[in-house]
């Protein structure tokens, strides 16, 4: 008793030991592996239970609904372009293939062809094609693999007999054994050793036999066998081409694997061909997710031009009414002023729809439901250096890294290949073969060398086997040839057309990849030089209205002023959202410009590698950029404010962060708060006097705010 209440305190200190001391090592899970194990994961029985339905999804609400042109306001999620293109490698889509119109996602389900449903952009399905072609190199290596093949059999032979002095043969028990190692050569022969053991026991023999026959009779045999072809499929290369191994005549060698696949060499090629289109699909990605996040930064621009154009036609009416109601402005002049205000109402409403589309776009490249709560803010600065780059050095990197074209020289290749094989399948079929073997006989299989005391009858038929007493040896040779070779050279003649027709396609492709980025190089140019004269336009026009706000709070307003006054604030805001879009499309120009040398991927920081990644980025990287960015918006924040919870000065320079992410820049205007938009048009009370009058926003001859400058609202706090 008093052992066990030891034992049982024992116990209880030690857990509660273990209790107080907590865990070793930090147990946490990141957000990205959370979600790979909940949601992106395969079910648990989707291989062992086959009979199960598949049922469809269950689609949970996530958060306040889609957002729609009447309710657009979400909270703000912030994010860069390396956010983005990190989420997408994660888990998006490569959306629409167009090198003339990227940015947009794929919105086809798939397609039937009869087997097997295709057409799937997401990268966790096409990711995994490199790994089936890798399998199926596996198994066309698999023919070549050893082959272990054993058999027992057991016979009852009891015959009618017809000839007396045979009968003795019709009668009896038999049994044999085999165990063969085969091994199918490298250069299309066949080499194998087999052991062997007949057993026969005759029932009854006739006198004349009764002196000399072994009876029952052991006869094991161990059998050496070579055999290679000499003409068709002679040698290592042609049977790395052909997709089945020669097999053998002699030996019952059934394929030891690889059937239905390519050759080992061309299932190589296949493999490179796959990687190749890995990259082609990632570069396609990495162009539609850069083109759709500069399309969304060019529709929230479109957006707050808009607004900012409706502020100002609310203000203009207002303006106009006073001096109608004074009797300084004719009626119909109230009336048109009201139509430039709805006018810009319809164009808010149509520019947040584009903001929603053109947001949709790319969290459909991302691989992000649009109901998630959230909307989508680009933060990222767009790139406005001019650059001239040297078209012959990017043409020859184009011919060079362009993995459409490398696909092209590996089909090239393949059809090389091919054609060698054919060649070679039109020779005879001729081989020599050999085998040499050893056997032995007697009345059992252990005990004494010799049955009777003469040592006439042999006993052990192991001990025989292993005098070596009984030799035979086999060689020949063996012709296969069809008279006429027609099936042969029209399989010769086919293969000389593939591989002119894959030749000329290489050329022709080559041809279209220079003219592509000779179309991206002008484009480059062109874009970045549309960017300063839809800036100075944009300027004139705030010119204009600083001069109409001038003319204004001096007193000379000239009613011949007002109809040019509408069409310079519609003019504005085109203007302001022209600017802008033509900032995106020269950032996406840029991004055509890499996609056409092909070193997008290096461009965009992003390598693609073969197995697990290394250690130290096995953490999502989506998860590393938003800790980031949420980082520096903080650090922007407290920059911002006034010390002490700020930056202080220290003689004249503020301080920065002391280590990591630099600070951010001024959020973009559309993406800071600003005051509501007006609904609609508050009309003067009967006899409440004339206002002064109001000076439209934006019309001071101030520059607009460029794309990094700040709104005309509310400062972020």
């Amino acid at each position: 008793m008093l052992k066990s209440r030891w034992i049982r305190g024992a116990l209880a200190g030690w857990v509660a030991a273990s209790g107080l001391s907590g865990c070793r090592q930090p147990i946490f899970l990141e957000p990205g592996d959370y979600k790979d194990a909940i949601l992106q994961q395969l079910p648990p029985a989707l291989e062992d239970r086959p009979h199960d339905p598949i049922t469809p999804s269950v689609v949970q609400r996530i958060g306040n609904g889609p957002a729609t042109v009447l309710d657009p306001e979400r909270p703000p999620r912030y994010i860069t372009l390396k956010e983005c293109i990190a989420l997408a490698l994660e888990q998006g889509n490569t959306g629409i293939q167009s090198a003339t119109n990227p940015g947009l996602k794929n919105d086809t389900l798939g397609q039937f062809t009869g087997r097997s449903v295709v057409g799937s952009d997401a990268v966790r399905v096409f990711a995994i094609d490199p790994a089936i072609a890798a399998a199926e190199l596996e198994r066309s290596l698999s023919k070549f693999d050893a082959r272990w093949v054993t058999a027992m059999t057991w016979q009852k032979v009891d015959q009618p007999v017809a000839a007396q002095f045979i009968a003795f043969q019709q009668q009896r028990d038999a049994a044999s054994f085999s165990s063969s190692l085969i091994k199918p050569l490298p250069t299309g022969g066949v080499a194998g050793i087999t052991f062997s053991t007949d057993y026969s026991k005759f029932a009854s023999l006739p006198q004349a036999f009764f002196g000399g026959f072994v009876n029952p009779n052991y006869t094991p045999r161990l059998q050496f066998t070579v055999e290679q072809p000499l003409l068709r499929l002679f040698g290592v290369e042609v049977n790395q081409l052909s997709p089945s191994h020669p097999g053998s005549v002699l030996l019952n060698l059934p394929p030891s694997g690889g059937a239905g696949t390519e050759g080992i060499l061309i299932s190589r090629i296949r493999l490179d061909q796959q990687r190749a289109d890995f990259d082609v699909k990632i570069n396609y990605l990495l162009l539609n997710v850069e083109a759709a996040y500069w399309n969304l930064y060019a529709a929230y621009y479109n957006l707050y031009a808009q607004e900012e154009g409706l502020r100002q036609a609310y203000e203009g009416y207002r303006f106009i009414r006073l001096r109608v109601l004074a009797g300084n402005e004719p009626p119909q002049s109230e009336y048109q002023a009201r139509a430039q205000f709805e006018r810009f109402r319809g164009d808010v409403v149509e520019a947040r729809g584009q903001v929603l589309e053109a947001e949709r776009q790319l969290r459909g490249l991302l691989g992000l439901r649009s109901d998630d709560g959230f909307r989508l803010v680009p933060i990222d600065k767009p790139n406005e250096a001019p650059y001239v780059p040297d078209f012959y050095e990017a043409a020859n990197e184009a011919l060079a890294h362009r993995p459409e074209l490398l696909q092209l020289r590996q089909d090239l290749k393949a059809q090389q290949l091919n054609l060698l094989l054919q060649k070679n399948l039109r020779r005879p079929d001729l081989r020599v073969f050999g085998q040499y073997d050893i056997a032995g006989l007697g009345t059992r299989l252990d005990g004494r060398e010799f049955a009777d005391p003469a040592n006439t009858i042999p006993g052990n038929a192991l001990a025989s086997f292993g005098n070596n007493q009984f030799n035979s040896w086999t060689i020949g040779l063996r012709l296969d040839m069809p008279l006429g070779l027609r099936d042969a050279n029209a399989a010769v003649r086919e293969a000389q057309l593939n591989l002119a027709r894959s030749y000329f396609a290489l050329r022709d492709a080559e041809m279209k990849a220079l003219e592509y980025l000779l179309a991206q190089y002008r484009r480059v140019i062109q874009a970045h030089t549309v960017i300063g004269y839809r800036r100075a336009e944009r300027e004139y026009l705030q010119m204009y209205l600083g001069k109409v706000a001038e003319v204004i709070a001096i007193g000379t307003w000239n009613q011949a002023f007002y109809q040019n006054y509408l069409t310079v604030q519609q003019q504005l805001a085109q203007a302001i959202a022209r600017e802008h879009r033509a900032i995106a499309d020269y950032n996406t120009a840029l991004a055509a410009f890499e996609y056409a040398k092909g070193t997008i991927q290096r461009y965009n920081n992003v390598s693609v590698l073969e197995g697990p990644p290394p250690p130290w980025v096995q953490k999502k990287a989506a998860d590393y950029i938003r800790e980031r960015t949420e980082a520096a918006i903080k650090l922007r924040e407290r920059d911002l404010a006034p010390p002490p919870a700020g930056a202080a000065g220290i003689g004249g320079q503020p301080v920065g962060p002391a280590v990591g992410t630099p600070l951010l820049s001024d959020l973009p205007p559309f993406a800071q708060p600003r005051p509501p938009l007006p609904e609609d048009v508050p009309l003067p009370r009967p006899g409440e006097p004339p206002a002064p009058p109001v000076v439209p926003p934006g019309s001071t001859g101030r520059s607009a705010p460029g794309p990094h400058a700040s709104s005309p609202g509310p400062s972020r706090p």
